[in-house]
């Protein structure tokens, strides 16, 4: 049964262990990791260099007390040829011991050091020496020999000379080796450490600056930049690539400031226009005329209607709308929107320009693309509308003009032209700006809200494409320029 409180809470059925109640650490940063796996690094190379300088250290002394019993060996064996047995006088620490041993294991002569002890190997060497280690010699302190043997003769006997070295300095000289490297790790460590702690820290100073400066930015600040480092290394580049994204933040952020402020002011006249008549109609309701209130109304609903359907299709302009690219006939959307604009009689339609093309692309986005084109010829067309569709950058050379040759790859270009007043040529880049109206009055029952060449700038651009208002004589010109395949 669980516990229960004073105030008849359920208690923890068990009490956390001591590392519960440990203060939590920061977690450390990249430059003591870098720093400790540094020391790491020189560390167990440190240990690798001891083990193998070690061995040689081992390997050479062991090497020279080898070398220098088996020359003790041949050069009492060289004196035999006389035939009589050598005085082999007492030897020193650092001097091999030496025995004469006949073939039925008699020792004939040996070292003080020696005398009264067997044969110092078990086996006879016929025709080369033979060697071994030997744990230890009444000689000294006990320290370890290694012993060699030499076949020899003594007169007409086959006789065996032994010689054995002390490895006693084998151990000296690697005691001497190992305290050597004992001392000499810990200040190569701390080296290696305080020298990877002033890189590492002398590295990461731009990175340090940089997130100094990041965290000082803002929304309301997004004309800070951070400090760009001398060079072209990573860290410059990272610098240059921040203040490149704080470019594009900063102008996203304004045009959504602009988007923000005109589009507030476009829903809020038809709001106060609705709202004012309104009132105006339910304080005097006598002297009101419905009808005609109620087709002000309907008039400036529909407007809202519009605009609030061109605000969402440009937000979806920008992110796809979430469908995938289609294969998509241009010219068959165009034939539709053109059937709407002919029911309406107001102007003719030439289509005597158009070629079946297919490109790769959103059919939702691109029929509007389509449709805002034709709805704003329509609007300032005095008479008559002109739609070109045809393939370029097949070779055959065809440019347009005013953006030089065309580029390299096939696309599809759609030209709309009406026979109205034409553009100024000075706003011929801002036409494509969010509620940019070319009437200087902005009149809102003559001419849109501004969005729709907008939509189609933003469409187009996001398909991989261009558009731009061409020169003429008279009329406005526009040309739309689609990649067949998706960029």
């Amino acid at each position: 049964m669980a516990r229960r409180s004073a105030d008849g809470a359920p208690r923890p059925q068990g009490r956390p262990g001591w590392w519960g109640r440990l203060p939590r650490r920061r977690p450390s940063g990249i430059r003591v990791r870098l720093t400790l796996l540094a020391v790491l690094v020189v560390g167990a190379g440190l240990v690798l260099a001891s083990v193998v300088v070690l061995a040689l250290v081992r390997n050479d002394l062991t090497g020279n007390a080898r070398s220098a019993a088996t020359e003790r060996a041949q050069d009492t064996a060289s004196q035999l040829t006389s035939g009589a047995l050598p005085v082999l006088p007492g030897t020193s620490e650092d001097r091999p011991v030496v025995q004469i041993v006949d073939r039925h294991g008699t020792v004939l002569a040996a070292s003080p050091e020696l005398r009264g002890r067997g044969p110092l190997l078990p086996q006879r060497p016929t025709d080369h020496a033979v060697g071994s280690r030997l744990r230890r010699l009444p000689i000294g302190d006990g320290a370890p020999y290694w012993a060699v043997g030499v076949p020899a003769h003594l007169a007409d006997r086959q006789v065996t000379v032994y010689a054995a070295a002390s490895l006693e300095p084998v151990g000296e000289g690697v005691d001497a080796a190992l305290s050597a490297l004992l001392v000499a790790s810990p200040v190569i460590l701390v080296v290696a450490g305080a020298t990877a702690w002033l890189l590492v820290g002398r590295a990461l100073r731009p990175v340090e600056a940089m997130r100094r400066q990041v965290a000082e930015i803002t929304s309301s600040e997004l004309d800070l930049r951070v400090p760009e480092p001398p060079g072209t290394d990573e860290i410059g580049r990272l610098a240059r690539t921040m203040n490149a994204m704080l470019d594009r933040l900063q102008q996203a952020g304004e045009r959504q400031r602009q988007f923000v402020s005109d589009a507030s002011h476009e829903l809020r006249s038809p709001l106060a226009v609705l709202r004012t008549r309104t009132e105006v109609g339910l304080a005097h309701p006598a002297a009101t005329e419905w009808p005609v209130l109620a087709r002000d109304v309907h008039r400036e609903v529909g407007r809202l209607d519009q605009l609030v359907e061109e605000l969402l299709e440009l937000s979806r302009s920008g992110n796809g709308n979430g469908t995938a690219p289609a294969s998509v006939d241009l010219d068959e959307l165009l034939l539709t929107e053109v059937e709407a604009i002919r029911a309406r009689g107001r102007v003719d339609v030439d289509l005597s320009g158009l070629s079946p093309v297919r490109v790769q692309g959103r059919p939702q986005q691109l029929r509007a693309v389509v449709r805002n084109l034709l709805d704003n010829a329509e609007r300032h067309a005095h008479a008559r509308i002109a739609v070109r569709l045809f393939p370029v950058g097949d070779g055959s050379g065809r440019g347009d003009g005013n953006l030089g040759p065309v580029e390299a790859g096939p696309a599809a270009e759609l030209v709309v032209a009406d026979d109205g007043p034409g553009i100024d040529p000075t706003r011929r880049e801002q036409v494509f700006d969010r509620f940019f109206r070319v009437q200087s009055a902005r009149d809102r029952n003559s001419g849109g809200v501004g969005l729709g060449l907008a939509i189609v700038h933003d469409v187009v651009t996001s398909h991989g494409g261009r558009v731009w208002v061409a020169d003429t004589p008279a009329g406005a010109e526009f040309h739309v320029r689609l990649p067949v395949t998706p960029p």
